[in-house]
């Protein structure tokens, strides 16, 4: 695959390409500095993947640059996010909101362990996400009703859909689905008249930022360490660094088992155990299977239970498997499941007490 890499850290730069050019299957581009370059490169060589840093010079920063390439000449773009939990400078989710598929953290410190580390994460990542489904993308206003930019609006109603109420929103996502999580919520009244939990795939420590983000869509947001009551009106964000479950009407934390951290199907199951058929799953794009088997707990309880169509999703990993085991009672578009939320808020009575 050829890939091209935008970074104007010389030391960076050596170093990403020490770790990659051993690989045969990866083809180096020559290196870009700067956003206006890169937005040339992409257009002249047609790259499998760009490796993309946020912070650049020449008065187009990362953000600009992948809204300018999926514009003009779409394709993957992971991030290279060195701008963890610096207040007012971290874009790393609007770069996702802006087209890029995923993010992958700078080794800021560390030995060789560390290095070994984002070495395996860094050829993972760029061996999957070569593969990834992009579209041409357009920012847009967050007063339009579509759900993810270049996808269909939402639809007057989605097929096969009754009315219900809802005790709890449970969301479970991975690559590609930040910006629509962010979307979704945008598309749900707020204060929502039910509590919503999300488990998002993340990189340890982009937690509060992307609660802070998430905030946007005006939503109280808490990023949760176990304890918490489930109450209506909040958004809770799993840790990064450990899964998140629903015991007694409550949030707990515990040690994740397995290698997707959070583990949607931890906190699928402990919904489907404690609210049955009171709840709603959405499971979205992403690798993998997780939240495959804990969607299916929650529909053998009798919740509504939907995964992604596979034409919208980035990477069909955790919505093809939830679909297949038959796990998912709905499919539907991310159109259809703005709807879908619309409908919830308004069918579900506002309660007065706790989860």
């Amino acid at each position: 695959m050829k890939l091209l890499l935008v970074e104007d850290s010389r030391s960076v730069v050596a170093f990403l390409e020490q770790l990659l050019r051993r690989e045969p299957d990866i083809e180096l581009l020559p290196p870009v500095a700067n956003g206006r370059d890169a937005v040339v490169a992409v257009q002249r060589w047609s790259p499998q993947l760009v490796l993309m840093d946020l912070v650049l010079p020449g008065g187009m920063d990362g953000v600009e640059a992948i809204t300018e390439i999926m514009a003009t000449a779409p394709c993957p773009i992971v991030v290279l996010s060195g701008q963890l939990e610096t207040p007012g400078r971290d874009r790393t989710f609007e770069s996702l909101r802006a087209g890029a598929v995923d993010v992958l953290a700078k080794p800021m410190a560390g030995g060789l362990e560390a290095v070994k580390e984002f070495r395996e994460r860094l050829l993972r990542t760029v061996r999957v996400m070569a593969h990834a489904r992009v579209v041409g993308r357009r920012r847009m206003s967050l007063r339009t009703p579509a759900v993810v930019p270049g996808l269909p609006a939402p639809l007057p109603a989605a097929p096969g859909l009754e009315p219900r109420a809802c005790s709890l929103l449970a969301i479970g996502g991975s690559t590609g689905a930040p910006p629509l999580v962010y979307e979704l919520l945008r598309a749900l009244t707020a204060p929502a008249p039910f509590p919503v939990v999300v488990a998002q795939h993340i990189v340890r420590g982009f937690e509060p930022g992307f609660a802070r983000w998430l905030a946007g869509t005006g939503h109280r947001m808490v990023v949760a360490r176990g304890g918490e009551w489930l109450e209506p009106g909040v958004v809770y964000v799993s840790p990064a660094d450990s899964d998140l479950v629903v015991r007694g009407g409550k949030l707990q934390t515990r040690p994740s088992r397995g290698v997707a951290v959070p583990s949607v199907d931890a906190l699928f199951e402990s919904v489907a155990g404690f609210y049955g058929a009171r709840a709603v799953g959405l499971l979205l794009t992403g690798m993998g299977e997780d939240g495959a088997r804990g969607l299916l707990a929650m529909r053998q309880t009798g919740a509504l239970t939907v995964a992604q169509d596979g034409a919208s999703c980035v990477v069909d990993g955790m919505p093809g498997a939830a679909r297949a085991m038959g796990a998912a009672s709905q499919t539907l578009t991310p159109g259809e499941m703005a709807t879908l939320l619309v409908s919830l808020g308004r069918t579900t009575p506002s309660p007065s007490g706790r989860g």
